[in-house]
């Protein structure tokens, strides 16, 4: 911010000009700057970089952070918890059980994340309910953080009296013991979706075995029989659920009837002309055998009764992918970073209508997913995202650092979802050396050129 001021030597009139206003001690337009940045999920350094090579004067990264952790988080936590405490009014009043969804993200690719991330989802409303986020260090490994996100945010749901009566996750063996233990009372159910993927994969890895590559052309015919298999068995009965499932391995073979006393028959018309031509899978065979293994496994057995019939997670991955538009894996972020603000933005965005032409034609969009190899996919074309929440924000912020002398704009009070005490950083249990004995060591050792980064 440049200021100007002159004052005059024969009266004493002083006169002061600034190139923007200020909101306390801060100049508003590097407060504006540092929200529009945040709040837009944009990265910081990119941001600043074009506005340096376009010869803009502008704030410092340093400044950006500084607003960051003192004055923008806060205020939106509490944009945040104030979304919260209506979710909560409003399910009271509904005075029925939640059906919710839950799964953790990781901030990063692989095996050694920093942060899990576990989201919860009213799968009735299509809403982000609660956001609880754990640091490796906080537990034994990476591999435990969905199990400690899950138990944080049970505690949440507890703490504010609501009662759950219907939880969909994946089949993640520490959460399934831990909600039998914990939930007794509550109805557990697995995402299709997850089932799928591994029935999949164990499929494709038989029929790249010899004499089994038939087995790859039922890959699709069976992922759709599973979810067939869950979407008609609206009231969740494991048992036919299963009677169903088993009845697709005589239906592989050709063979539509006398299946079992649940399922005796296919429930598919009369199969004609290219459907009666299928490349039936010969009994006794190779690929038999190893198609009878997978669809008849002990795994299929305890999954398959848990099947959810009517909930699926996949909003929580649409809200995954959300989350990596405001916070990439690519990039590192701090503690909590831009997880409730993409909370925020999904929120809003979750009840988008199909979009149409003038003339009232619904419009689609054609899509070539990679998991399907070639094959394509037909999607509604949606609205346009809103952004109305940047206002709630951007109202908070302004508040939040009006001048300390006016009785309004008192300094708010901490916030619930945030936490008091943050865990310490990863590196904090290491040996730091002194840094010119560091230093002296490396430019020492062996007498190497030194390189510069």
């Amino acid at each position: 911010m440049v200021r100007v001021g002159a004052e005059c030597e024969f009266c004493g009139f002083s006169w002061q000009w600034s190139s923007q206003p200020s909101l306390g001690n801060i100049p508003a337009g590097n407060l504006a700057l540092s929200a529009s940045i945040l709040f837009s999920g944009a990265l910081s350094g990119k941001v600043l970089r074009v506005l340096q090579c376009m010869g803009v004067a502008t704030i410092t990264r340093r400044t950006f952070y500084s607003n960051q952790a003192s004055i923008l988080f806060p205020a939106i936590a509490r944009v945040w918890n104030r979304h919260q405490e209506m979710y909560v009014r409003q399910a009271v009043d509904r005075g029925e059980p939640l059906v919710i969804g839950g799964d953790v993200r990781a901030d990063s690719p692989g095996h050694c994340a920093k942060f899990g991330s576990y989201s919860t989802i009213d799968l009735e409303e299509g809403i982000v309910i609660d956001i609880q986020l754990v640091q490796s260090n906080e537990v034994k490994n990476s591999m435990g953080m969905e199990k400690r996100g899950l138990e944080r945010a049970i505690d949440w749901f507890h703490n504010n009296d609501l009662e759950i009566g219907t939880i969909v996750t994946d089949r993640h063996l520490q959460i399934q013991k831990w909600i039998r233990e914990n939930l007794p009372d509550t109805t557990h159910y697995y995402d299709v979706w997850h089932v799928a993927k591994g029935l999949k994969k164990k499929v494709l890895a038989a029929s790249k075995q010899s004499d089994c590559g038939q087995l790859s052309k039922w890959t699709k015919s069976l992922t759709n029989h599973l979810y067939w298999v869950a979407a008609s068995t609206p009231d969740g009965d494991g048992d036919l659920m299963w009677a169903k499932w088993e009845s697709v391995e005589n239906h592989i073979h050709n063979k539509h009837e006398d299946h079992n006393n649940l399922f005796p028959s296919c429930a598919h018309d009369t199969l004609e002309g290219d459907e009666r031509k299928k490349k039936w899978i010969k009994p006794g065979s190779k690929a038999s055998e190893k198609i009878g293994d997978i669809i008849l496994s002990k795994q299929m057995k305890r999954d398959i009764p848990k099947l959810s019939p009517l909930y699926q997670t996949l909003q929580i991955e649409t809200f995954h992918s959300t989350v990596n538009h405001f916070a990439p894996k690519m990039v590192s972020f701090s503690y909590y970073g831009m997880l409730m603000v993409a909370a925020l933005h999904f929120n809003e965005n979750t009840s988008r209508v199909q979009a149409a032409t003038k003339e009232g034609n619904m419009q689609y969009k054609i899509s070539f997913p990679k998991f399907k190899h070639g094959e394509y996919s037909v999607r509604k074309k949606m609205v346009d995202s809103t952004y109305g929440y940047v206002t709630s924000l951007m109202s908070e912020t302004i508040a939040s650092v009006e001048s300390p002398a006016q009785p309004s704009a008192a300094r708010q009070p901490p916030v619930s979802c945030l936490p008091e005490i943050q865990p310490p950083p990863l590196c904090s249990n290491f040996v730091h050396p002194e840094k010119d004995e560091a230093v002296l060591h490396f430019r020492s050792r062996f007498g190497r050129k030194e390189t510069s980064v």
